[in-house]
């Protein structure tokens, strides 16, 4: 059976339109895979086939190093912790040095600060001398203690220590059933030498007087101190010193305490 001339010839051009597109698909597959066959005239690609996932890599410029993509930041960031923590010994020589000029530094004590030593005793006649403490009014919140006036007969003598013991030995038990009370305990001493000196009373007093209190009970202290002293023998004004030192602060608040102490605009109860 003979085939139709024009079937014959659409089978040749679709078989060529075939070809046309295979040799099209090479050529494409042959760019993308570096095949250079105008100059090695083959089809093998000039650096031989690429393995995906391992093609040489490109040169490159040099860029900042990023420390966090660096095998040893870890170890960096240890580092930096150690120090932070101190856990690296200090120089031992600098340590003598810091020592070494920290004891060069003397503790100095400014003459106006120091206790001017003992002076002249005071010695008055028998009679009667003031003494203060305090009674507490109100209740609750309310509550305020207020400076209590009484007297205390003095045999004769140093009138100075005299009433120091007075006032650290208290009320009486008279007083104390009227609510009287003193915020100087039996703890608190005065030393034997004083100085008077130009209204000024130079007394010396243990430790005790800063502890075991509130401010306001400092305060007490304070007031009842002053309000004896000052205005009997030509006392003006009193200036505390311990272990041999000016007072400049009482309590763990470290409450401030004037150059020199002097009665304080505060009511007085005669009783």
């Amino acid at each position: 059976m003979a085939v139709h001339p024009q079937i014959q010839e659409d089978k040749w051009k679709s078989l060529r339109y075939f070809l046309g597109g295979i040799f099209l698909v090479l050529v494409l597959i042959e760019k993308s895979m570096g095949f250079d066959p105008k100059v090695s005239g083959n089809f093998f690609p000039k650096q031989g086939f690429r393995n995906i996932g391992k093609q040489a890599e490109k040169t490159k410029f040099a860029e900042p190093v990023d420390p966090f993509q660096s095998e040893t930041f870890e170890d960096d960031l240890n580092w930096e912790e150690e120090v932070f923590n101190h856990s690296y010994p200090t120089n031992t020589k600098s340590t003598k040095q810091t020592k070494v000029i920290d004891e060069t530094i003397p503790e100095i004590t400014l003459p106006e600060d120091r206790f001017p030593g003992a002076g002249k005793r005071i010695s008055a006649e028998p009679g009667y001398l003031p003494v203060y403490f305090l009674k507490f009014y109100g209740s609750g919140k309310n509550s305020q203690s207020q400076l209590v006036k009484l007297t205390r007969e003095f045999p004769g003598g140093d009138p100075i220590v005299f009433l120091f013991q007075e006032l650290t030995k208290g009320p009486t038990v008279t007083e104390k059933s009227k609510g009287v009370l003193s915020a100087l305990t039996k703890k608190i001493r005065m030393e034997p030498n004083y100085r008077l000196e130009n209204g000024i009373l130079h007394i010396s007093i243990s430790e005790e007087l800063s502890s075991g209190g509130s401010m306001e009970i400092l305060k007490d202290r304070l007031d009842q101190i002053t309000f004896t002293y000052v205005g009997n023998f030509g006392i003006q004004g009193v200036v505390l010193y311990s272990n041999g030192e000016r007072i400049r602060t009482l309590g763990s608040d470290g409450m401030s305490l004037p150059d020199v102490l002097a009665k304080t605009q505060r009511k007085v109860i005669l009783f």
